[in-house]
């Protein structure tokens, strides 16, 4: 069983809590329920303290998500991986390491140096 907890932020990004197994019963549960995030250029945060187990289907949807995600400019993060979760991301090099944080505090620091990043960028090529 795997429930999800979807909470927009006010700077855009989307938290997404997993509990649970994300597996071969679930795993079309979570693309349906993630499906409409996928329209636009925005952060997907990924919780993952709470989830026990990944599969496979499991591991699709999170690279799925990515790509999708990637090809609008956007981002696809994970925070609080068990060590289990991590070691199956890590063995199918399913994401790239920069999208992975110990916690989301870390991935809120990183997203507010992009953030930072890019109005600094703007402004500069406003004034060229």
């Amino acid at each position: 069983m795997l429930e999800t907890k979807v909470e927009k932020q006010m700077d855009g990004q989307v938290r997404v809590s997993l509990k649970g197994r994300l597996d071969t019963q679930s795993h079309e549960q979570l693309e349906q329920r993630l499906q409409p995030l996928l329209t636009a250029k925005r952060v997907l945060v990924f919780d993952l303290a709470q989830l026990d187990y990944l599969s496979s289907l499991g591991l699709r949807v999170l690279m799925k998500t990515n790509k999708a995600l990637s090809a609008l400019g956007g981002k696809c993060l994970l925070t609080n991986l068990q060590p289990p979760i991590r070691a199956v991301i890590d063995i199918a090099n399913a994401l790239p390491t920069e999208n992975i944080f110990a916690s989301v505090e870390e991935a809120d620091r990183y997203l507010d140096v992009m953030q930072r990043q890019a109005r600094e960028e703007a402004a500069h090529a406003g004034k060229q």
